[in-house]
């Protein structure tokens, strides 16, 4: 029998060289969302020692919710800069730069624990750390791959499953481990010093175009949607996480007999665990990130009527149920407006508009603070600011919508 003819080298590579680049590929995606879990975990482990601060340190409502959105402070300027970065240097040496600055906050966090300016300031790292994470990280994943939403979908269930872990792992450490105020933080700076050798050693470093120059800015403008749609729901995706961990807790802390720290670290992972699944079953397919944010924003208002309903009643479970529909709410509208940007981002904009969504939605993590200052200033109390919350959330949203479909009309009548 003559043997098949081979297929010239030239024209079919070996599938040995094929198989390495396919390994390349996954290790680098390993490594990115590896690099993005951990700088997530960083930024939210602090969140349930909440409640030791207040009984071990004395602190009140409104310094610990401050140093909670401490991290903002630092996180919204690398937001801003970040795309600058990744177009200066790629996306390698950023990421290679953020996980030790991580790691840095952690060290400040745990050695600053009598000295709330020194724990400001390792939030701040953190919260820098973070925003780099978060839009480098995403832009090398998206030059990655080309199946449209894979990239963003990475990207969110990477951030949310470790803002899910750290938040869980702290709360536990902090109810049963020695030295409460620090083993978080120093498990926390051993993963980083393995997210840096992954991240390290990846091969890849995508050059990102530059944000465009001013005149052509001015002709590369961001869509109608993304400034009527998408922005009027970035500030809920955090709020909604801001509500299920720092403004639920307390609540119900007299009823829990010191086993506050945990049930704090329970909320955290709850509501995360479920955004996490949510972001999970999201559809492959770009087209559907418009109703993954409609529902998302949906439930954020239903989950913060509940919160209220909690917060009048002081029931537990109210409290579980309100921070699971918040997590749901949270994790669908984040990767519904991420994948819109995917799908709305002129050339060399889809930095400039992730940033936005990023830093819009994170101040809704001041929420727990405008919460505490106006019941300690005005005696305004938290079921009454949650329903205001739940208002200004469907009244901006319907707003953008209304006015988008009224534009998109008199353009059509125009033609």
């Amino acid at each position: 029998m003559p043997r098949p003819q081979s297929v010239p080298a030239e024209i079919s590579p070996p599938a040995p060289a094929r198989s390495l680049r396919a390994g390349h590929r996954d290790r680098n995606w390993f490594s990115l969302c590896a690099a993005m879990f951990v700088v997530a975990w960083g930024g939210n482990q602090f969140t349930p020692l909440l409640t030791m601060y207040r009984a071990e340190r004395g602190f009140s409502e409104l310094a610990v919710n401050t140093l909670l959105f401490a991290y903002v402070i630092g996180l919204i300027p690398s937001l801003l800069l970040a795309h600058r970065l990744a177009a200066r240097w790629g996306t390698r040496t950023p990421l290679v730069l953020a996980v030790p600055v991580s790691a840095l906050g952690s060290i400040l966090v745990a050695a600053g624990s009598h000295y709330p300016a020194l724990m400001f300031a390792g939030r701040m790292s953190t919260g820098m750390a973070l925003g780099i994470g978060m839009v480098v990280g995403g832009l090398a994943l998206d030059s990655l791959t080309t199946s449209p939403g894979r990239a963003p979908r990475a990207s969110a269930m990477s951030l949310t499953s470790g803002f899910a872990m750290g938040a869980g792992a702290a709360g536990a450490l902090a109810q049963w481990a020695p030295a409460p105020t620090t083993a978080a933080f120093l498990l926390h700076g051993v993963l980083c010093v393995a997210a840096a050798l992954l991240i390290a050693r990846t091969t890849t470093n995508s050059p990102v175009r530059a944000r465009p120059e001013p005149l052509e800015r001015n002709r590369i403008l961001l869509p109608r949607a993304f400034h009527l749609l998408v922005i009027p729901a970035a500030p809920w995706i955090f709020g909604a996480l801001g509500i299920a961990y720092a403004v639920l807790p307390p609540i119900v802390a007299p009823q829990l007999e010191g086993f506050d720290t945990a049930f704090s670290g329970l909320l955290c992972l709850l509501s995360l665990g479920l955004g996490f699944v949510a972001q999970r079953l999201v559809g492959r397919t770009a087209g559907r990130s418009g109703p993954a944010r409609g529902i998302g924003l949906t439930l954020f208002v239903a989950g913060t009527l509940a919160a209220a309903f909690a917060a009048a009643t002081a029931s537990i479970w109210l409290v579980v149920v309100a921070a699971s529909v918040l997590g749901v709410g949270y994790g669908l509208t984040l990767v519904g407006c991420l994948r819109d940007c995917e799908r709305l981002a002129p050339p060399g904009r889809l930095g400039t508009m992730t940033g936005r969504v990023y830093c819009l939605g994170y101040l809704g993590f001041g929420l727990p603070t405008a919460i505490a200052w106006l019941h300690s200033s005005y005696a305004i109390g938290t079921p009454a600011t949650l329903l205001g919350v739940a208002s200004a959330a469907v009244a901006a949203n319907v707003a953008g919508a209304a006015i988008l479909r009224i534009l998109s009309r008199t353009r059509a009548s125009r033609r």
